[in-house]
């Protein structure tokens, strides 16, 4: 059994979670999801960041402390991905007790092997984005990405870890390893940012300026800069420092992060494992944003649309299967309530829905279970091709191309149902044998297009192997669930309600 550790990146706690976090969330849960259904030792990380002048700063503005007011956020958070079906292994937060264990491990380690010096500091800070901006950063004085907020000028002497030496190492990592970031068009962001030279990063901040974070014991006055502490959260969901057993078993990770933080995790993560002597990550995927109107979803700005609320109205695989279907993972993708409802109308409730009522009321109908005929060339190659499809582009990270591989399947099956007619093919007795190769032709093809969506809509795709009496696929795995056959011949159907009902049913519940 291989072992795959998969992570997000964690998400800052200033408010409520929206459908730009979700997204992350469920690409990753479906890539979770597909390597545990190939047999794997899965483990999926994901949670909270919570240190910084940021949180300081606005739990002083609401009259809380600031641990009081992450403990009052988080829930939010948690809430969302138990309402999406988020199969995590673990919800970290940089509040819990290991990870400021594991952080300071880190931080002792690259102190000993010769990576930190001690400079001053001056210069702009913005609190929005936890980190140091230039001159050349600032637009009018202002952060471009935080316009409402005025960066702070300050002067102090910090720890800095000699990022400057890495670039060359880098480099040759990135040359020998062209999968390390993708997709390609983000490596190639990269590249450029490292080979224009790297700098010295300041990773302590005094107590004076920032006062919420991880105490550096052999610093009494300062804390761990909240960009490099955060990162090593997938350390500490590995075990690094407190379980050598299980991080020998479980690391390297796949990071899953947004476009957005490909310069901490692509450049300074890397720089720091490699100072600590630590294996790299094994790959590193940079999606898109989802936009609405056109304009990147954020707390901050106000921009955004509630996960939960959606999953409470719609169900939570409907939208899993928009978010991954119709946002391209990797790239950015619109949203639009629009697009949603006809993407739920045409897919689901026109394309797979009707296809299992169609497929298991006509078996039972015609032959009062799961039929037997010879093979049915056309659609036992299309499921065969297919499967080889969706596998080879879930297990390269691009779920996009999965589900619309799988999608392929229902597509062809309704295509054929059209085609063939079986309605009229009953009517003719020396058809017979002809009419039980088709169906259950259909209701394979149905049981291995569920298989491979089940990532997807888990749910969902439990009701249909039910309703196929093939509930049983939920404990099998690897190729011998994709494999043409697994349906049992003469096997109980049962009629089942709609899967996902008209838009005007489920909105008038």
């Amino acid at each position: 059994m291989s072992s795959f550790y998969i992570t997000t990146a964690i998400d800052y706690v200033n408010g409520k979670p929206h459908l730009g976090h979700a997204y992350e969330k469920v690409g990753t849960d479906v890539l979770a999801r597909w390597r545990r259904l190939m047999g794997d030792d899965v483990f999926y990380l994901t949670g909270t960041d919570e240190h910084g002048s940021k949180v300081e700063k606005t739990a002083a503005a609401a009259g809380m402390d600031p641990q009081s007011y992450v403990d009052s956020l988080v829930p939010a958070f948690e809430g969302a991905w138990t309402a999406l079906n988020i199969s995590h292994d673990r919800f970290i937060r940089t509040t819990d007790a290991d990870h400021a264990a594991t952080a300071i491990a880190l931080l002792e380690r690259i102190r000993d092997n010769g990576y930190l010096t001690e400079k001053k500091y001056e210069g702009w800070y913005c609190d929005g984005c936890e980190a140091f901006k230039t001159d050349k950063d600032l637009v009018e004085g202002k952060c471009p990405d935080h316009p409402t907020m005025d960066p702070r000028w300050i002067e102090e002497t910090n720890l800095f870890f000699k990022l400057s030496e890495f670039g060359d190492r880098l480099l040759a990592h990135y040359d020998a390893n062209p999968e390390f970031v993708t997709p390609a068009f983000r490596r190639n962001e990269v590249l450029s940012l490292i080979r224009a030279g790297l700098l010295d990063v300041s990773i302590s901040r005094s107590r004076e300026s920032v006062g919420w974070g991880i105490g550096i014991p052999f610093r009494p006055d300062s804390v761990l800069y909240v960009w490099f502490e955060a990162l090593i959260n997938y350390l500490t969901g590995a075990g690094y420092g407190q379980d050598d057993a299980t991080f020998a078993n479980r690391w390297p990770a796949v990071h899953v992060l947004g476009k957005d933080v490909t310069r901490f995790h692509c450049v300074l993560w890397p720089a720091m494992l490699m100072a600590a002597d630590i294996e790299l990550p094994s790959r590193i995927f940079a999606h898109g944003w989802v936009l609405t109107g056109g304009e990147k979803m954020s707390k901050s700005s106000g921009v955004g649309v509630e996960p939960v609320a959606m999953a409470e109205r719609y169900g939570a695989d409907p939208v899993r299967f928009y978010l991954v279907m119709e946002v391209p993972w990797g790239k950015d993708g619109e949203f639009t309530w629009e697009r949603f409802e006809t993407a739920y109308t045409a897919f689901l409730a026109n394309g797979i829905g009707n296809l299992l009522s169609r497929s298991v009321s006509m078996a039972i109908k015609y032959f009062g279970h799961v039929p037997e005929g010879p093979v049915d060339r056309h659609l036992f190659d299309l499921c065969e091709r297919v499967v080889s499809e969706a596998t080879d582009a879930y297990d390269a990270l691009r779920i996009t191309e999965g589900a619309q591989a799988a999608w392929a399947i229902v597509r062809e099956c309704n295509e054929q149902i059209q085609a063939r007619a079986p309605w009229v093919m009953a009517k003719d007795p020396e058809q017979r044998e002809a009419l039980a190769s088709f169906l259950y032709a259909l209701l394979e093809s149905l049981r291995i297009a569920a298989a491979l969506l089940t990532p997807v809509m888990p749910s969902k795709c439990a009701e249909l192997q039910d309703a196929l009496g093939c509930a049983g696929d939920r404990d099998r795995t690897g190729a011998d669930l994709l494999a043409w056959g697994g349906l049992q011949v003469g096997g109980e159907l049962t009629k089942p309600s709609p899967l996902f009902p008209r838009l005007d049913q489920l909105l008038a519940d």
